[in-house]
């Protein structure tokens, strides 16, 4: 009786295991880094002077990146303990088709975009641009849903961050100053 065809088969399905648990692991390192990289940059933050009974600007980079720091610690030592999450066989993903690079790139573009709109347009009409961007490459159907409910983030996002904490998110741009906000 050949067993070779089995070994092979359990060889490749280790080497899959061996691979996915590396990818794992770089995946947590990187987070980790990215977690000092963001402590680091929020010391940067100026805040102006006599700010010292709010709270500042640095408060919620400090919590996102001292919390992302500690669970992707927590996470890193699992993994080195050999705890490795179970893959999920219910996943609605199909593992026979790639990435779409395609979708991929409209959602980078998407983000890049506010490179130019939130100078030429403002913080809110640059969260439209981005998210109608992002949810018709991610497969939306109706463009005109997506582009109200980036004008709904865009000026929420514009009230809570540039009215309530006083961050400086420029409502109009160079095209929309006449519309004097």
């Amino acid at each position: 009786m050949s067993t070779a065809p089995a070994d092979a088969a359990s060889q490749a399905a280790s080497a899959r295991a061996r691979a996915a648990r590396i990818e794992a692991m770089v995946f947590v390192g990187l987070l980790v880094v990215l977690s000092v990289a963001v402590l680091i940059a929020t010391t940067t933050i100026r805040e102006p002077p006599g700010s010292t009974g709010t709270l500042g600007a640095r408060v919620v980079p400090y919590v996102v990146g001292g919390l992302l720091l500690l669970s992707s610690l927590a996470v890193l030592i699992q993994q080195l303990r050999g705890h490795f999450g179970a893959s999920e066989a219910g996943e609605d993903v199909d593992l026979e088709h790639g990435t779409s690079w395609g979708s991929t790139g409209i959602v980078v573009l998407a983000f890049l975009s506010l490179i130019i709109t939130i100078p030429w347009l403002g913080w809110p009409l640059g969260v439209v641009v981005l998210f109608t961007g992002a949810s018709l490459a991610l497969g939306a159907k109706r463009w005109w849903v997506s582009a109200l409910i980036g004008l709904g983030l865009g000026a929420v996002t514009q009230f809570l961050f540039g009215t309530l904490l006083g961050l400086s998110m420029p409502v109009t741009g160079t095209l929309t100053s006449w519309i004097g906000l």
